[in-house]
């Protein structure tokens, strides 16, 4: 509801309605489904495209509205993905589901790090990999929000230490 509220309003305002796509990671599926809600309000036209991690059962649900628990298995990111359908996330609103590698995932949080200067965590990087990965159906004047809703100190060990990194085999 504070999506709904507040997130999809300041999306709306702040692009003065033209925004075309949302991209964001999902987990429990408030933020995908608060924001999109609201858009899809608007304007039915917003794509809402939201991000899963490999070894995450949301983005098979949405496509075959079956569970699927071999599509279960262990995965490095965090913030994004599920292994149970959460009751929060409304698949109706949703327009595409994108996965992204754990490695994807990782390398693009540093890269928002070092070329953006932004410092944001696994999902963040995740959100970014994904808008990499579709760029293609993306024009020039569709204008795209993807939201960072998570922050890098809780990475500093892990996607931001080059000892982890190596470990994980993503450097």
């Amino acid at each position: 509801m504070t999506h709904y509220k507040y997130t999809g309003p300041e999306i709306w305002d702040q692009t003065d309605g033209k925004v075309t796509h949302f991209v964001v990671g999902v987990g429990t599926g408030g933020t995908i489904s608060g924001v999109g809600k609201f858009l899809k309000e608007k304007n039915q036209n917003i794509k809402i495209w939201g991000v899963d991690a490999y070894g995450s059962v949301l983005k098979k649900f949405h496509e075959t509205r079956k569970f699927d628990k071999n599509e279960i298995y262990p995965y490095v990111t965090e913030g994004i993905g599920e292994d149970i359908i959460p009751a929060n996330v409304n698949f109706n609103l949703i327009d595409h589901f994108e996965k992204v590698s754990d490695k994807d995932g990782a390398l693009y949080t540093r890269r928002l790090a070092k070329e953006e200067g932004i410092f944001a965590g696994y999902s963040a990087g995740s959100a970014i990999a994904a808008i990499n990965q579709l760029k293609g159906q993306l024009t020039q004047d569709d204008v795209v929000v993807v939201l960072l809703h998570d922050h890098g100190s809780r990475y500093v060990a892990k996607i931001f230490n080059d000892d982890w990194m190596k470990k994980q085999n993503f450097i």
